[in-house]
């Protein structure tokens, strides 16, 4: 698989090298366990469609990250996490988002497209590729939750579905939330000619588990069509719901959670953590 090299802040979209032997061989050949069939995968990534993704958009609030690891998010984070209004500034939420830590609940990826300079490509189809999928992280937990309503979103991608797909939206407008309304593609088509350029935000949600994942972004140029992948500095994406051990609570090894003055102190209790109405 092929991916776009390309720095964009903190996020880094890659292009693979293709190992020599795939090179001269021009293919992958797959074995399906259990089944015994083939399937012959061409390599992917078309020079014509450059893909960056954006995770700032994560940094601005509510957010909240999960880890496996026990001693998240280390004693230096943790002297931050308890300054008055840590919980709303938004480098300290950069700086445990790119700790290696797992998005709580949800994630937004805002996928940046450009089209070839000169000709035409059409964007298809965005799927996720699971890398992983575990129980919810019950390691260490940072969470700064909402304080509003849920902020609008262009499209949804529920992760805990049998077969997950890219939903588009719709809105309530009495409960201020957003519900899946049936596939975003192919009611939705991106043609981008000579340079253009188009976005799409992908949020993406779990609540039953834990996964990493890619994002395969499908392209047609002629009767050609591709995939680039695209991940986040060359590490899957990640998000987990609430390690729920009850109703209305979850078990950590340690909790930072936001007190009235902004900052996001050390929980007390974090085997017995409120979440109510997560759990």
């Amino acid at each position: 698989m092929l991916q776009t090299h390309t720095v964009n802040g903190d996020v880094y979209v890659g292009r693979r090298r293709l190992r020599p032997r795939w090179l001269l061989v021009g293919a992958a050949v797959v074995l399906l366990a259990g089944t015994g069939a083939v399937v012959w995968l061409r390599p992917s990534g078309p020079a014509e469609l450059r893909v960056t993704a954006d995770l700032s958009a994560n940094d601005a609030g509510p957010w909240g990250y999960a880890s496996e690891d026990p001693g998240f998010p280390g004693p230096e984070l943790a002297a931050r996490l308890a300054r008055p209004g840590a919980g709303t500034d938004g480098a300290v939420a950069h700086d445990v988002r790119v700790s290696g830590a797992a998005s709580l609940e949800q994630q937004v990826v805002r996928l940046h497209l450009e089209g070839p300079r000169s000709g035409q490509v059409v964007v298809t189809d965005i799927r996720p590729v699971i890398r992983k999928r575990v129980p919810p992280l019950g390691g260490g937990l940072v969470w700064s939750p909402s304080q509003g309503s849920e902020d609008s979103a262009q499209t949804l991608l529920e992760l805990d579905d049998r077969f997950p797909v890219l939903q588009a939206v719709v809105r309530d407008p009495g409960g201020n939330r957003n519900f899946p309304a049936g596939p975003y593609f192919p009611a939705h088509t991106i043609k981008l000619t000579d340079g253009e350029t188009g976005e799409v935000v992908v949020t993406a949600s779990a609540a039953k588990g834990a996964y990493d994942y890619d994002l395969a972004v499908f392209s047609q140029s002629g009767t050609e069509i591709k995939q680039t992948i695209v991940d986040d500095g060359g590490k899957p994406f990640r998000v987990t719901g609430f390690a729920c051990s009850g109703p209305h609570e979850a078990a950590y090894h340690v909790v930072y959670f936001a007190d009235g003055d902004f900052s996001l102190p050390r929980d007390p209790h974090p085997e017995r953590f409120g979440t109510l109405p997560y759990c």
